[in-house]
């Protein structure tokens, strides 16, 4: 029986290379998967529960999708958080599966083919899932998920509910699954985990060895990097750097930050200081002077004053960072920060982001025009939303190039304009 199926992907990353290996694993038995849902026999959603906002994009979705005929499957994080509120909007579901319960679904479908409804599945399979992934075929970008699970416990995070403790990949298992990837033709290889920091503490491993493992894989591709907490690599982000020195590495550095404040990030639960913080981004700048540091901030957590406000803000304005992620705090289920009474005001949050948002966006432009006239290599990696193509220097700064270039390839740019959003490339020659 060929089985079309329409799937759709939800959140970070880790969520992405899920829904790599949910077709993956579909393949084999056989079923293909469609970009137009109405051709499709079942459809899949793949879920995340991380914000509010996002979550309340998906039960729209569910509603809307709920008055079709075709079966839905709900797969991903938020059954686990918000599985009361799945199955009010959507009680015809077919199916719904947890985030480590994928290799269920070559049971399921066929159940669900067959007429069978409301299966529940959020059980945690033991089986390693990344032997499954089917990396994407059409691009040269590929997401590899090293480990998922964190050691954390912060008071805001309803994520840990769903992916739980830290399970890690064999590196001999995620340097074939890379292998694969290199040699299928993909070239920004993205290494992604809630936490990279936590690879490795339950296998004997550690992130750096695995590193070096991975930058010995033959080939002309290159490594981005995940997000890994400050507290976790801060006896070892020397070693960190030595490793990402390689040519293989871009050097982004996703650091989180969340706020500013000491005070607010003890009561985050957030396993390390403002100094921390510092500590690791100056020291990947000693090295890596143009480095993207990339971070997150939380606007409005619960007890967030105007002064610690102002502490993220001075601290920002200090630092500087490339890429700074904003949100505003938002109650997930069942978490400590959920259940406090010192809740800030939606217009005080709604005024802090307008105003966080405005100095980020001039410290992203004038970061970008110190690019201007710069020179050298870019790795074109996908087609520009507007036209053109999207290239990535060493430092992973997106540089628009409007002449015909194939992806995958290697080119040198010179930069003649900077945006907000991006910089603009020329051609000066290909490699």
């Amino acid at each position: 029986m060929k089985i079309k199926y329409f799937l759709e992907t939800y959140g970070c990353s880790l969520n992405s290379a899920d829904s790599d290996i949910i077709a993956g694993r579909l393949q084999d038995i056989g079923a293909h998967r469609t970009t137009d849902e109405k051709k499709a026999a079942v459809i899949i959603l793949n879920t995340c529960g991380v914000k509010e906002p996002t979550e309340d994009r998906i039960i729209y979705r569910l509603e809307e999708l709920a008055k079709g005929e075709t079966p839905i499957v709900i797969a991903g994080c938020l059954p686990k958080i918000s599985l009361d509120r799945i199955l009010r909007a959507i009680p015809t579901y077919a199916a719904i599966l947890g985030p480590q319960s994928i290799d269920s679904m070559i049971d399921v479908l066929p159940r669900v083919l067959r007429g069978e409804r409301g299966i529940v599945h959020l059980e945690s399979s033991f089986e390693s899932k990344l032997k499954w992934l089917q990396a994407p075929s059409n691009g040269v970008i590929c997401t590899i998920p090293i480990c998922e699970g964190c050691l954390g416990n912060c008071s805001y995070c309803a994520v840990r509910f769903a992916r739980g403790q830290v399970k890690s990949h064999q590196p001999r298992e995620i340097c074939k699954t890379i292998t694969k990837c290199v040699r299928s033709g993909h070239r920004e290889i993205r290494i992604t985990s809630q936490d990279l920091g936590v690879y490795g503490i339950d296998i004997q491993s550690d992130l750096i060895s695995l590193l070096k493992q991975i930058d010995e894989i033959p080939g002309d591709h290159r490594f981005r990097l995940g997000m890994f907490n400050p507290n976790l690599v801060l006896e070892s982000i020397s070693a960190l750097i030595d490793v990402m020195d390689s040519d293989h590495f871009f050097k982004f550095f996703h650091v989180p930050l969340q706020s500013g404040s000491d005070i607010i990030l003890k009561e985050m639960k957030r396993l390390y200081s403002v100094n921390n913080w510092e500590y690791v981004v100056n020291t990947i700048r000693s090295s890596f002077s143009n480095a993207t540091i990339a971070t997150d901030i939380i606007v409005g957590f619960p007890g967030e004053t105007d002064e610690d406000f102002e502490l993220t803000m001075d601290l920002i304005r200090r630092v500087h960072p490339a890429v700074v992620n904003i949100s505003k705090y938002g109650d997930r289920p069942d978490t400590l920060a959920s259940k406090r009474q010192d809740k800030v005001d939606t217009s005080i949050k709604k005024k802090r982001s307008q105003l966080l948002t405005r100095l980020v966006n001039k410290i992203i432009l004038e970061n970008n025009e110190s690019w201007l006239d710069w020179t050298g290599l870019v790795l074109v990696t996908d087609r520009g939303l507007r036209g053109g193509y999207l290239c990535r220097n060493y430092a992973y700064k997106p540089i628009i190039v409007h002449d015909r270039l194939a992806l995958g390839s290697t080119v040198e740019v010179r930069i003649v304009d900077a945006k907000r959003t991006h910089l603009v490339g020329e051609t000066i020659s290909s490699v």
